[in-house]
């Protein structure tokens, strides 16, 4: 395998929608035990709506806003998005406590009940094979999630790869910056990287450092996404196709 291959990993290698539905809706609540996360708590309508618009998360200081917009938009769903972003500017400063439940909601669980915690986070089978055969090679994974999720979801899986080669959030929360370092750290040509990620935003603001990237149409986006890549010339990536790129 010539290029380098950079993989985001929520939504791209793990379906860890079950796992942030639970954890940021009590996180989003107030709840601090752990024991009592299931989806039984949880509106069906609300999570319908939080599967339908995952794709507009980033960090999660988002899901905060997203629970927001869903319960303030039950009745009126098409206005979700558009309340989302506005409250991103006007409230920014009050995800901050919320961001700090999440994270410790998610240490409880991995903690208390480490395998069901994993049954929250499958990776999914055709890029398991994947990384099984390819990971001990030019790989990366480079994402939002803290890296010692990320570790311990793909050792659980039987899946080597350098801990070196995991750029997670405690270095920065823009991908920008996470491949200046990468690039720094392993004195790499950008041109020979290419970069996976399943929202669009991401591969926009790499692209503008000259890091070439597909659109992970398995992940979390929409067809508006799939229009905004193509808008963009960003190459849209089926499942199907993983194999295609190396």
């Amino acid at each position: 395998m010539s290029k380098i291959i950079a993989l985001d990993f929520d939504g791209v290698i793990c379906d860890s929608i079950d796992e942030c539905l639970l954890v940021s809706y009590f996180a989003f609540n107030n709840i601090l035990s752990i024991d009592k996360i299931n989806f039984s708590d949880i509106n069906k309508n609300l999570i319908s709506s939080f599967r339908k618009y995952r794709f507009i998360v980033g960090p999660a200081k988002d899901f905060f806003f997203l629970w927001k917009s869903l319960i303030a938009n039950t009745s009126s769903p098409d206005n979700v998005i558009n309340d989302f972003l506005k409250l991103q500017k006007l409230e920014k400063n009050l995800e901050l406590p919320f961001v700090k439940k999440f994270y410790s909601l998610r240490k409880d669980l991995k903690n208390n009940n480490f395998r069901y915690w994993l049954s929250l986070n499958p990776i999914y089978p055709k890029v398991k094979n994947f990384l099984l055969e390819f990971s001990k090679n030019n790989f990366f994974i480079i994402t939002a999630k803290d890296y010692q999720s990320v570790e311990d979801i793909v050792k659980a899986n039987d899946i080597e790869i350098n801990s070196n080669h995991i750029y997670g959030i405690e270095i920065d929360i823009d991908k920008r910056n996470l491949f200046k370092k990468m690039i720094n750290d392993f004195s790499l040509n950008k041109e020979d990287i290419l970069f996976i990620d399943d929202n669009i935003s991401n591969l926009m603001k790499v692209k503008k450092i000259g890091i070439l990237g597909y659109l992970a149409t398995w992940g979390y986006n929409s067809t508006s996404e799939y229009n905004k890549a193509k808008n963009n010339n960003i190459p849209s990536l089926k499942l199907d196709d993983l194999y295609s790129i190396i």
